[in-house]
């Protein structure tokens, strides 16, 4: 069948293109709800990425891509219309989300039945598909905010509140934080974080964020600090802020060489923690996916309101301009 999809033509170039597009014998068609434009995608698009290196002779490497041009996407939601013929656990009307990069930016995409934490999950019961369509960008930020380490009455520093940091400053106020501060450049992110619940608002480029983290915990530091801004200057503040023996969760995926004054690290006994979901061993993602999306089935964590903008498919060059340029941007979706 043929099928519209979203193409970077070269950095900057963002086009629609028409496809060819057919299962395989373990592979399912899925009509695309609505597709999501993530942080990856926008470093695809400014040119970013892909390095130049052969990652995609990996055997089986998920995360590895052809140079330009590059089909685009891996978060979405749909209903399957077609399943290959050795495919039992999934039949057509089931609603799926992507967990893998299937160029879900069109009509339709095809991806494998594998049960690894790639492919294709099914939706659970009572999620919106607004929110299945960000399911596996969820499931990471869910996942971060559990394994942070946060405890009964810590105080919480979250450094960045795009999508990924309104997620984790939901989780760990769910999971007993006494206080969650968040920090970002962006007021409008921060006016979000705060109807989303968070304690304590602050803007670096205004406030004091290492006098008043130290003003809320009795000149102790943080107990927490959740690094999701992706730069060095956002790590050094993490650093800046957490006290002596404090847990630091690093989220961000830093493209960029990072210039930081790590004493304390080793001084005051930072317990430093990778918080990246799909990047663990297969065995574990299944159980955490499935663990996570519960808690978003449940009503525990709130991603509709993440949603700030929605394009039409057609419209996708413009859709990647506001995700990359508008700071207010949280989550761009693009709608077949």
């Amino acid at each position: 069948m043929r099928t519209r999809v979203v193409v970077t033509k070269k950095p900057n170039e963002v086009v629609v293109e028409e496809h060819d597009l057919k299962p395989g014998d373990n592979e399912v068609l899925v009509k695309t709800y609505l597709a999501s434009i993530c942080g990856t995608d926008k470093n695809y698009s400014e040119g970013k990425m892909p390095r130049e290196v052969q990652v995609e002779q990996v055997d089986g490497n998920n995360e590895a891509h052809h140079a330009y041009p590059l089909k685009m996407g891996h978060e979405a939601a749909g209903v399957i219309v077609e399943v290959g013929k050795n495919v039992t656990d999934f039949k057509v009307g089931d609603k799926v989300m992507s967990f893998g990069w299937y160029d879900t930016m069109a009509d339709y995409f095809v991806a494998p039945v594998v049960h690894n934490g790639y492919g294709v999950v099914k939706v659970p019961e009572g999620m919106s598909m607004e929110a299945a369509s960000l399911g596996e960008p969820t499931a990471c930020a869910i996942y971060a905010g559990m394994q942070s380490g946060v405890e009964l009455g810590d105080v919480v520093v979250v450094v960045g509140v795009g999508f990924a940091g309104q997620i984790i400053a939901q989780v760990v106020k769910k999971m007993g934080a006494a206080k969650v501060i968040c920090v970002d450049v962006v007021d409008g992110k921060l006016n979000l974080a705060k109807k989303m619940g968070a304690d304590i608002v602050l803007n670096p480029n205004k406030d004091d964020v290492v006098g008043t983290v130290l003003k809320e915990t009795n000149n102790q530091g943080a107990d927490v600090v959740i690094e999701v801004a992706g730069n060095d200057t956002a790590i050094q503040l993490c650093s800046d802020v957490l006290k002596h023996g404090g847990i630091m969760g690093l989220y961000s995926w830093v493209l960029e060489p990072a210039q930081l004054y790590i004493n304390r690290w080793h001084n005051d006994g930072f317990d430093i923690r990778t918080l990246a979901l799909m990047h663990r061993i297969k065995i574990d993602r299944p159980w955490w996916i499935e663990k996570t999306m519960q808690n978003v089935a449940n009503g525990m964590i709130q991603i509709d309101p993440l949603i700030s903008h929605v394009f039409d498919l057609a419209d996708a060059a413009k859709a990647f301009d506001v995700a990359c340029n508008d700071p207010d941007a949280c989550k761009v979706m693009l709608r077949p």
